[in-house]
């Protein structure tokens, strides 16, 4: 059986196809090369809806994935140098899945003070909650609402208000995908050490920006 993830997606695959078909549209969904028209050969699009008039790619994604997804760069770079044909990308938002933090290990294993680098892990895990704090404090100094919205929520928030750029944005995500990754105890993107010093100095480019008069809205 898939993940929740794919189970949503999968719906959501099905909902796209039957809409297009009840439009009046061929929809198919290839499953080899044959099926694809010849300037799409090499790319795996989930569905093609055609009618006299309009071609559709359709790519459904989930939010999680897009990220770095460079097979979506160039498939939107394939159709749209093609006459006739768009792209049409249908995001599905779904929630991460925690069920791996319920192993019987999991626990012990994160709590194991004997484990290399288990101090810095918690000392990052500290630092990632002082970020969030501050932009917290951050987002509400600029009249935006706080309330039961996520570190990454509020930073896109505070980006498009013009608090902060987008260089802010994408360390954030970085940190928050870091934290992630150690959650799940999964290989590092880098060493705790690198990863304190750089949110030490993500806390302190942030407060700065935020507190340029040009930054802070308040």
């Amino acid at each position: 059986m898939g993940t929740q993830t794919d189970i949503k997606v999968d719906r959501r695959r099905r909902q796209i196809a039957s809409s297009y078909r009840k439009q009046g549209y061929r929809v198919v969904r290839p499953s080899d090369a044959a099926a694809l028209p010849a300037f799409l050969n090499d790319c795996h699009p989930d569905l093609i809806a055609e009618k006299d008039g309009d071609k559709v790619v359709i790519e459904v994604k989930p939010s999680r994935a897009l990220k770095g997804a460079n097979d979506l760069v160039e498939l939107a770079e394939r159709v749209a140098a093609e006459p006739g044909w768009r792209l049409e990308l249908v995001t599905v938002h779904t929630e991460p899945d925690y069920s791996e933090f319920l192993a019987p290990d999991w626990l012990g294993r994160m709590l194991r003070p004997s484990a290399p680098g288990t101090e810095m892990d918690r000392h990052c895990i500290y630092l990632g909650e002082v970020l969030a704090a501050l932009i917290r404090g951050t987002a509400s100094a600029n009249h935006i609402r706080v309330r039961d919205k996520t570190t990454l929520h509020l930073t896109r928030e505070l980006v498009y208000a013009g608090v902060l750029d987008q260089d802010i944005l994408d360390r954030i995500t970085d940190a928050i995908d870091w934290q992630d990754q150690l959650m799940r105890l999964t290989p590092l993107a880098r060493p705790a050490t690198a990863q304190a010093i750089e949110l030490e100095k993500l806390c302190r480019d942030l407060d700065a920006q935020a507190k340029t008069p040009e930054g802070l809205n308040a």
